[in-house]
């Protein structure tokens, strides 16, 4: 009898370790739905932290942008455009030590599809 119950626990043991390997599978699989790509970024007039592209729940849409550029540039127009497009500005930035600005069309989301995003400007004067 404890040997029945050894190999219970053992093949419990292997069936959980098995259906966590799944689910980490899972999750990397849908991570890379998220996967924003682009083929070029040009920035005029300062240094760009970071940027984040904040897209809408099905992953296909450009939403908004948040934008961290170095220093204090909340004197500065701060405007995002893609592909070539219009420019829409930032408006004011957030200065902690870097200044941190949320683009977002004026208070709508852009309508800016992920599959056809070529190219992001970033414009700071």
């Amino acid at each position: 009898m404890r040997k029945s119950t050894r190999l219970f626990g053992a093949l419990l043991i292997a069936g959980v370790a098995a259906a966590g390997g799944a689910a980490f599978t899972n999750s990397n699989t849908q991570a890379a739905t998220q996967v924003v790509g682009y083929g070029s970024t040009t920035i005029s007039g300062a240094t760009v932290n970071s940027m984040v592209y904040n897209l809408n729940a099905a992953g296909d849409n450009v939403d908004s942008m948040t934008l961290v550029l170095a220093g204090d540039t909340t004197g500065s127009a701060v405007s995002i455009g893609f592909n070539g497009g219009a420019t829409t500005s930032c408006g004011t930035g957030t200065f902690t030590t870097v200044t941190t600005y949320t683009c977002d069309n004026g208070g709508s989301n852009f309508t800016q599809p992920t599959a056809t995003l070529a190219s992001t400007a970033v414009i700071v004067n």
